[in-house]
């Protein structure tokens, strides 16, 4: 699979997209062409992109505001997903859900994506949070595959990976 970046009316291979188009493209997934990460559309092309929703929505893949792939910016947006770019979200229980690699991620790529992943939670901790310093703002960290069981991972573990993690990037 490779990421699709929908843009229209010109374009935009030279911003990193694997793919671009316009109605052709639209045709083609419609067609049962699936074989992608990410779909990013321009506002103007939402109305054309929506015929799509019974094919995208339940895939996960059909472009929205909220998860920043409906943009004006394309070129940006291309870059920041190229980079690695992982959206997270919470659900009721306050359990944070994300991708943090794939099957063929080595050992140290998945271990600087779950250290980023960590920085970017504390950085969007909101400032009225009861509980001081990580302990009180994480109580427990577990990982695991798509569909296998997971494993607790220590607080002070993925702290001290995050922190080392920072210091070899700057």
């Amino acid at each position: 699979t490779h990421s699709i970046f929908l843009v229209f009316p010109l374009p935009l291979q030279e911003a990193g997209a694997d793919l671009a188009g316009g109605e052709d493209l639209i045709k083609e997934i419609a067609g049962g062409m699936l074989d992608f990460d990410k779909l990013v559309a321009t506002p103007n092309m939402m109305p054309k992109v929506a015929k799509l929703g019974r094919v995208l929505g339940p895939k996960g893949l059909m472009p929205n505001p909220k998860k920043g792939t409906v943009t004006d910016d394309v070129v940006s947006t291309i870059t920041e997903f190229k980079k690695g770019r992982v959206d997270f979200r919470q659900d009721k229980g306050a359990v944070i859900h994300a991708g943090l690699g794939k099957v063929d991620l080595d050992r140290d790529a998945l271990v600087d994506n779950v250290a980023a992943f960590f920085s970017a939670i504390m950085l969007a901790r909101p400032k009225g949070v009861k509980g001081s310093g990580v302990q009180g703002y994480i109580k427990s960290v577990s990982l695991c595959t798509t569909m296998g069981k997971s494993v607790q991972v220590s607080i002070p573990d993925i702290l001290n990976v995050s922190v080392k993690s920072r210091k070899k990037a700057g």
